[in-house]
């Protein structure tokens, strides 16, 4: 079943979960982490609750909900994949599992929080996967130097940070206020495919960004319509499916 088809499926949810039940299945003799990963494990919990995995025995082994979005994100791969970019990576799974790929030459993540790219690179040492790296870095610092993340990029992913780069956040003051100017960015790094889901109304993010952005002007130019008339100038955009409430989308760069 193709990836479109699978992730519109009625029966996708149940056929999560019986991949899941299978991946747990495989392994039941690994649940007896060594001391080095239980201290790695103390690192891989928190928030955000849908980054969680943990290592057991060189394997990650990822929540319910990761897992699934993980087979909604890499079935809209292409088949064959040589370079990935994780835009605000967190504790670097998507990265770790796009770098096992027999044609994936680097697959980079960044993030703005030390903490998780600290972990992320601690576990990529662990499990020896030298083709995964991870950087305290920003869509700009990427955008304007993407040799030396080891790009650009065949697929970039961003997933739940796009209203940070819009409005900022505690994390990183820096902000764009302007659709245009972030997906040009994403353009510049970006060779092939941007797999894109964000909360694109006012509406949907999350309280601490919603009160600042009570005190100015631009709430109604934060919106889905805007956001896809600014992309539609750089990317044609296709609803792949869904990850929770927000769609999942698959937007392959024009000029190629």
């Amino acid at each position: 079943m193709s990836g479109r088809k699978w992730l519109s499926s009625p029966g996708a949810k149940t056929q999560s979960l019986l991949g899941y039940a299978a991946l747990m299945a495989r392994n039941l003799g690994r649940w007896f982490p060594s001391e080095e990963e239980r201290q790695l494990n103390k690192s891989l919990i928190g928030y955000p609750h849908n980054h969680i995995y943990r290592l057991c025995r060189k394997r990650t082994i990822p929540t319910f909900q990761l897992y699934e979005r993980l087979q909604a994100v890499t079935a809209v791969y292409p088949k064959i994949m040589e370079s990935f970019l994780d835009l605000g990576c967190c504790r670097g799974y998507f990265v770790l599992e796009a770098a096992r790929r027999p044609s994936c030459r680097v697959a980079t993540g960044i993030d703005v929080h030390e903490p998780f790219v600290s972990i992320s690179n601690r576990v990529s040492r662990y499990l020896d996967i030298r083709g995964a790296t991870f950087h305290l870095a920003t869509l700009k610092d990427v955008s304007e130097r993407p040799q030396s993340f080891g790009g650009p990029f065949q697929v970039v992913l961003t997933l739940g940070t796009y209203h940070y780069l819009y409005w900022g956040s505690e994390r990183y003051p820096g902000l764009y206020h302007d659709h245009r100017e972030i997906l040009s960015r994403l353009f510049r790094v970006c060779t092939d495919k941007l797999i894109f889901s964000a909360r694109l109304e006012v509406g949907r993010l999350p309280r601490s960004v919603r009160k600042g952005i009570v005190a100015t002007d631009r709430a109604n130019v934060y919106t889905t319509a805007s956001f896809l008339k600014a992309a539609a100038e750089f990317f044609k955009v296709e609803v792949a499916g869904h990850l929770g409430k927000d769609p999942l989308l698959l937007m392959s760069k024009k000029g190629v």
